[in-house]
C-alpha cells in the first residue's frame, strides 16, 4: 500500500460525489495522467537535481519551467532527496507494508514539493501524506514547499510565480491515526478488491 493510495482513499471517503468505480480505477492506477499530473511529475524530476541558486529557465520531461519571476524566494534543497521507506503494519485484514518516497529529508524534517495553480492551505490540513511520512521516517516536522504557477498545457510551459511553505508537526497520537487509516483501506481492499492483495501478503496471512 502506498502513501498515495492512502491519500486517495481519504479523499474518496470524504467526497460526496465519488463512486466506487472511481476508487477502483484510482487504486489500480489505470487512469491516464492529466496535464497537471504530467507537469507535476516533470517538476519533481527537475527538483531532484536542482542546485541552490541555479534555477532559472529549466527543461524537464518535455516541459519548460520558468523561475525568473520567483525573485527573493528562499526554499530548502537538502542533499538527501528521493528517499524511500517501507514500514510494516499489522491490521485486522492482514499484514500491510506501507510504502512511500519523500522528496527531501533534512535531518528530522521532511520536505515535499507541490506545484499548483491555486494556493489553498486548507487542502493540506486533513492529508494523510504528512502524517504517514512523519511516522515512517520518525521525523519531527513535515514541510510542504508549495510552488504556485501559471501552466500553459498546449506549450507545456510553466511559469512559477510564488512560493509558500506550510509546516506540520508530529503529535502524540499520530501513529494511531495512521494505523486507523491503514486498517480502513486494508479492509476495503480485502472486501472489495481482493485482486489488489499481493501474493506475499496472502502467504503471511495464511
Amino acid at each position: 500500500m502506498s502513501v498515495s493510495d492512502l491519500e486517495t482513499w481519504r479523499y474518496w471517503r470524504d467526497s460526496e460525489t465519488s463512486t466506487m468505480e472511481e476508487l477502483v480505477s484510482r487504486l489500480r492506477h489505470v487512469e491516464p495522467p492529466t496535464p497537471a499530473m504530467e507537469a507535476g511529475k516533470a517538476f519533481a524530476k527537475l527538483m531532484e537535481r536542482a542546485m541552490p541558486g541555479s534555477l532559472d529557465v529549466e527543461r524537464s520531461e518535455g516541459w519548460t519551467f520558468d523561475f525568473t519571476q520567483l525573485s527573493g524566494a528562499r526554499f530548502a534543497l537538502p542533499s538527501v532527496r528521493e528517499i524511500k521507506a517501507e514500514v510494516p503494519f499489522i491490521t485486522p485484514s492482514g499484514p500491510v507494508t506501507l510504502v512511500g518516497m519523500v522528496d527531501q529529508l533534512d535531518g528530522l524534517i521532511v520536505h515535499d514539493e507541490k506545484l499548483t495553480e491555486r494556493w489553498d492551505a486548507e487542502r493540506y490540513f486533513d492529508s494523510m501524506q504528512w502524517r504517514c511520512y512523519l511516522v515512517m521516517f520518525g521525523a519531527k516536522a513535515f514541510v510542504y514547499d508549495v510552488f504556485q504557477c501559471l501552466r500553459d498545457e498546449e506549450r507545456r510551459h510553466v511559469v512559477v510565480t510564488d512560493y509558500q511553505a506550510m509546516t506540520f508537526y508530529a503529535y502524540p497520537d499520530i501513529r494511531a491515526d495512521v494505523q486507523d487509516a491503514v486498517n480502513e483501506l486494508a479492509a476495503v481492499i480485502a472486501d472489495h478488491f481482493p485482486g489488489l492483495v499481493t501474493p506475499d501478503a496472502l502467504a503471511v496471512a495464511a
